[in-house]
Order: C-alpha cells, then sequence, then structure tokens
C-alpha cells in the first residue's frame, strides 16, 4: 500500500516542472511563522519544518557540502515547501537519511551510501521483516518496547509515510479556529469547511514556488487568509511569538559558544595575563548563564510547563543547575574552581543536548508528566542532583590533571596527614549538595508513583539505578569522612561514581529501555557516550599510572588509608 501511495504521488507530480531559486529569504520567515497545530500543540509552521526534516534527513539543515541532494545548503521551510507544493522532487532524490551500517546492510540496502530515495527505501526487503519481527514481540508482551534494529525500522517506517502524505496532496492545520480550539486542516486540493480562502491563497503560493517567481506577494496573502478564516487565541498567538523568536535567536548556540570560551580563556589565564583573562573568562561565562536562562525561560512559556519532560530539556536543566552551583559556591570562595567547574559542566551538557533528535525536543508531555507540581517536586529535584554532582565529576578531573597527571605541586595544600586539598574539600561539598538533592528526589518519585501506579517502590529498572547511585554516593563520602579515601582516591571516586548518574539517566532510557519510565526512552547518542566513556577509561588509567610515579618518586602522599593507632592500655 506504501509503495502504491509513492507511485500514485510521483505521476501526479510529474507534470510539474523544477522549481527554480528565490533570491529573497524574507517570505521563509513570513510563512514561517503561520501558526500550525501539531501534536497536541500550536507551533509555527518553521518548528514544524524543522521536525520534518529532521524526521527525513537526520537534521534541521545541512551544509551545502554534506546534505543530500535537493535540501543542502537550504532552510527547513523550504523542504516543507518541496514535500507540500511539489513532492515529486523527492521521490527520485536520496532525501532519507540512513547511518548505521548494520541496519542497511541487514535491509539491504547499500552500507556505504548515507541518503535513499523514499522508493529505494520502500522496496528494501529487510524492513518488513523487522516490523513484523517487533509485532510478534508485541504480541506477546504487550509492554514490550522497540529496541535497535526495531526502532530504526519504525523511523523509517513513520518517515515513508510522512511522505506519502504528502505525495497525495496532505493537509496541515493552519486554519485557526472560529470556534473551539480545534485548527481545520487545508492542502492545494482541499480543505475543511470554511478554508476556501486558504486554499486559494495557498495555490497562489504552490504555482509562485513552483514557478520559481515572487514569492513575497503570495505569502503575504495567504498570511492575510489565514488570519481572516480564524482567530488565534491570545495564549497561543503570545506562544508563537515566543518561538519564532526563539527560533531565530538560537540561544541555545550563543549559550555553547559563552561557555566554550569562558573555558579557552580560563585556561589561558593560567599561561599569562591571569587577571584580565580571567574576569573576561568570568564575563562569557555570565553571558552564558544569560542566554542560558533565557532559553529556559522561553521554553517555559512556550510551553507552559516546567522544562524537565524529556530528555532534551532535563539536559539543559542539569547545565544551569552545575552554572548556578558554581556561582553560588564561588561567591562563598573566590580562591575555589566552583565557577570552572559550573561552566564545564553547562557546556557538556548543552553539547549533548544538541545531540538529541529535534523530535524528541518538542515533544507532547506524557499523561503521567501532566502535573506541573510533580514536574516540580520530583523531576527538577532529582535532575538537579545530576548538575550537582557532574560538578564534583569536573572538579575530580581538575584534581587529576592538574596535581597528578600534570604533577602540579599543592601551593594551598594544608601539612599534616588528615588535611585535605582546597579543591578536595569542593569536591566534597558538591557531592553532599548532589547527595541530597538525589535522595531527596528518589524518595519524592516514591510519592508520585504511590499517587500514579499505586506503590512506593517496585524495582523499576530507574528507581533501582537511583537508589545504587545514592549507595555509591553515600560510600564514598562515609570512606572520606573516616578516611578510607584521601585525595587521590577522593577525586577518582568522583570521576568513576559519575558513570552511575550517567547510565541512571542515559542507560536506563536508551540502552536498557524496560520499566515504567517509558516516557523517558529514546534512542541515539550511543557512540557519543561510548566515546565519553572510553575517554575516562583512559583518563583514569593515565592518572593511576602517573599517581604511582609521583608516590614513589616521595613528590605525592601517599593514598592509602589512614590507620588510627590505638591508645595503649594504662599500667597500674
Amino acid at each position: 500500500m506504501l509503495r502504491l501511495l509513492l507511485l500514485i504521488g510521483l505521476l501526479m507530480g510529474s507534470t510539474l516542472p523544477a522549481r527554480a531559486q528565490s533570491d529573497s529569504q524574507a517570505w521563509m520567515d513570513t510563512l514561517g511563522a503561520i501558526p500550525i497545530q501539531h501534536k497536541g500543540r500550536v507551533m509555527p509552521l518553521d518548528t514544524y519544518a524543522r521536525q520534518l526534516a529532521v524526521e527525513l534527513t537526520g537534521r534541521s539543515q545541512w551544509s551545502a557540502e554534506r546534505g543530500p541532494e535537493g535540501y543542502a545548503g537550504r532552510r527547513p521551510i523550504e523542504l516543507l515547501c518541496e514535500l507540500w507544493f511539489n513532492p515529486q522532487q523527492y521521490m527520485g532524490h536520496p532525501i532519507i537519511a540512513i547511518e548505521n551500517r548494520p541496519f542497511k546492510t541487514r535491509i539491504g540496502l547499500d552500507p556505504a551510501r548515507r541518503f535513499f530515495t523514499p522508493m529505494e527505501v520502500a522496496r528494501a526487503p529487510g524492513i518488513n521483516e523487522v516490523l513484523a519481527e517487533f509485532s510478534q514481540r508485541r504480541q506477546n508482551d504487550p509492554n514490550a518496547q522497540p529496541k535497535g534494529d526495531e526502532k530504526l525500522a519504525l523511523e523509517l517506517s513513520g518517515a515513508l509515510n510522512r511522505i506519502s502524505e504528502f505525495a497525495t496532496g496532505k493537509q496541515l492545520a493552519i486554519v485557526p479556529p472560529v470556534e473551539g480550539s480545534e485548527f481545520r486542516r487545508v492542502g492545494v486540493f482541499e480543505g475543511d469547511p470554511g478554508t476556501e480562502q486558504v486554499r486559494e491563497a495557498l495555490v497562489a503560493v504552490r504555482d509562485a514556488f513552483v514557478a520559481g517567481d515572487a514569492m513575497e506577494g503570495p505569502v503575504n496573502r495567504l498570511v492575510d487568509a489565514v488570519h481572516a478564516a480564524g482567530t488565534l487565541s491570545d495564549a497561543d498567538a503570545r506562544s508563537v511569538g515566543l518561538e519564532v523568536f526563539y527560533n531565530h535567536h538560537r540561544p541555545w548556540r550563543k549559550t555553547s559558544y559563552a561557555y566554550g570560551l569562558s573555558i579557552v580563556l580560563f585556561g589561558l589565564s593560567r599561561l599569562f595575563l591571569r587577571k584580565p583573562l580571567v574576569i573576561a573568562a568570568i564575563v562569557c561565562g555570565l553571558w552564558g548563564v544569560g542566554e542560558h536562562i533565557l532559553g529556559v525561560g522561553l521554553r517555559t512559556a512556550i510551553l507552559q510547563r516546567v522544562p524537565a519532560s524529556n530528555t532534551y530539556e532535563v539536559l539543559l536543566w542539569i547545565g544551569l543547575v552545575g552554572i548556578m552551583l558554581g556561582l553560588i559556591g564561588q561567591l562563598f570562595n573566590r580562591k575555589a574552581w566552583y565557577l570552572f567547574a559550573g561552566v564545564c559542566a553547562a557546556f557538556a551538557s548543552v553539547l549533548f543536548a544538541g545531540l538529541v533528535p529535534l523530535q524528541d525536543q518538542t515533544n507532547v508531555m506524557p499523561a503521567v508528566l501532566r502535573s506541573n507540581y510533580w514536574l516540580t517536586v520530583h523531576v527538577l529535584t532529582i535532575t538537579a542532583s545530576y548538575g550537582a554532582l557532574a560538578v564534583a565529576s569536573v572538579l575530580g578531573h581538575a584534581y587529576l590533571f592538574k596535581y597528578v597527571i600534570l604533577g602540579k605541586t599543592a601551593d594551598a595544600e594544608a601539612s599534616g596527614p588528615r588535611a585535605s586539598h582546597p579543591l578536595i574539600v569542593q569536591i566534597y561539598r558538591t557531592m553532599q549538595v548532589g547527595l541530597f538533592l538525589l535522595t531527596a528526589g528518589t524518595i519524592l518519585g516514591g510519592v508520585w508513583a504511590a499517587d500514579s501506579w499505586g506503590r512506593f517502590w517496585g524495582w523499576d529498572p530507574k528507581e533501582t539505578w537511583a537508589l545504587i547511585s545514592i549507595v555509591i554516593y553515600f560510600v564514598v563520602l562515609h570512606a572520606r569522612h573516616i578516611r578510607w579515601l584521601r585525595d587521590f582516591g577522593m577525586a577518582s571516586s568522583a570521576v568513576l561514581a559519575f558513570i552511575a548518574i550517567v547510565w541512571t539517566f542515559y542507560g536506563v532510557n536508551y540502552v536498557m529501555a524496560t520499566g515504567l519510565h517509558s516516557y523517558g526512552f529514546g534512542s541515539g547518542g550511543e557512540l557519543w557516550v561510548g566515546l565519553w566513556a572510553l575517554a575516562e577509561i583512559v583518563f583514569m588509567i593515565v592518572a593511576r599510572v602517573r599517581f604511582v610515579q609521583l608516590r614513589r618518586a616521595g613528590r605525592i602522599a601517599d593514598d592509602r588509608p589512614i590507620k588510627i593507632a590505638k591508645a595503649a592500655p594504662k599500667t597500674a
């Protein structure tokens, strides 16, 4: 059936000429600002186009040198126009991205290629086999979740369905309601009652786009027709306007630039111009904080909820907690490394958030999460602990790199067998904050589970690994308190213990993908997380080898536990 729809779409558009490029880009911004109701919320057409581009090509935008044929170097709204007005362009063009080589081999596609035409994907014999396996597994277990190749096959099936919808005259819900909350749908061939004027304007836009004529006039008339056909509520109009600004301002790109520049300046300040570069690094860090707060605030206003319902938003929240903790800690101790560690944690969080697929960045909130109270009380609390523990991990890296790998002399270290290096004290304090938040968030999650699922604790994988993480950090702090762990052991524990947090947050959702917390499941990022884990292992091996060398040379204190001698018995 899917192949038939694709063939029909190809035949329907076979008489339309290819579009010439228009010089002006202003019409894209105007068209992209038209509101559309999609997946339960009202958004700009530009956001819908971005999601569509990611679903088909793997990214919202490609450079002219690396992207798929017909879309490289172009904007998402242009891809939407091509599919909506001129779908035959993409029937024979390689537009669908498939990255996984073993999966391509399994379904019968060339593993050396990156992009494939819709017809090539539709004809691939292995896709239906993978989907049939998942269907059989779902029949045996209704709660079964797709894994590995099954996820990829479902994503490809969704991409083909999307293209086939456009090939057969897809209608989009861009006409605001006269009464009620449901938008009306319209396409170039037909539309819902009351959308006749909008359809006529849309046909004019289609004709101008296909012919390569000036687009400003037809697009403006379409906007006027949409406004005349219905009324957008004040809340939706404000939300759409903010999202248009959000898309064009790109706060997360500016945030990553600011944090990255701050880290570079902090590093250079250790070599020359210490005071001016430190001031510049702080200014860049504050710039990043401003953009970070702006981005989180915009998402909160646009989506009308706290930004903590998916992986993308949680990563951004983790970064914000990390940098705010760094700022607060630095205010209490001007000579500490809190701010540097906070900037590094925030920078890493924003970078990893950028790896999350766009459709997972603005998805509809699952029913179990539709409570601002529990999102605020549980999710924000437990993920805030991840931000604090990320800062502790960065501080651990800083100690191991500076005082172990580079072998620098501890300039502020107190004397005595029970003395602590200032960096170790900072690690200990941030761990205490993180463990408190992690424990509180887990307990509050149990209360939420009792309210939603009828039980406080059920040994769900997410719950189990949260408990494991609590135990790990409790053991580390206790071992440090009684001096089983010295400075090197404490710094190493801060690095290694954070692996449990990464597994609790990422591994349970993206690798195990089982349990009641299915609303957090996803796919992708395995390569980057794997590279991070490999880098951590190499770093710790190098640090340990270097530490042993320094200890033998007498240049660093012993890391073995302090033995407290027992008092000698009194003699009469």
